[in-house]
């Protein structure tokens, strides 16, 4: 029963992690983030270990956090976006 229970939290994390990066202002870090979710999802999949897998949502909850922020903070968010000019590479 405990294996169903953590195979709904996986699904809702993903659901959450994907309607997150669909909604994300910039489209092309939306779409880094619809990747790296379905990625991380395919490369777990065949995790059995129970408390790997807690580890595993409580990381996805914490990074739903920061996209959450980073979503509703346009400062923050234009300032890890920002792109450096060649001429300040030195």
């Amino acid at each position: 029963m405990a294996a169903i229970g953590a195979r709904r939290e996986v699904l809702a994390l993903y659901r959450d992690a994907l309607r997150v990066a669909r909604s994300f202002p910039d489209r092309s870090m939306g779409r880094k983030l619809q990747y790296n979710a379905r990625e991380l999802l395919r490369l777990r999949q065949h995790e059995h270990n129970a408390a790997r897998i807690q580890q595993h949502l409580v990381e996805g909850r914490d990074a739903l956090r920061v996209y959450h922020v980073l979503q509703n903070d346009a400062a923050l968010l234009t300032a890890i976006t920002r792109k450096r000019s060649p001429s300040s590479s030195h």
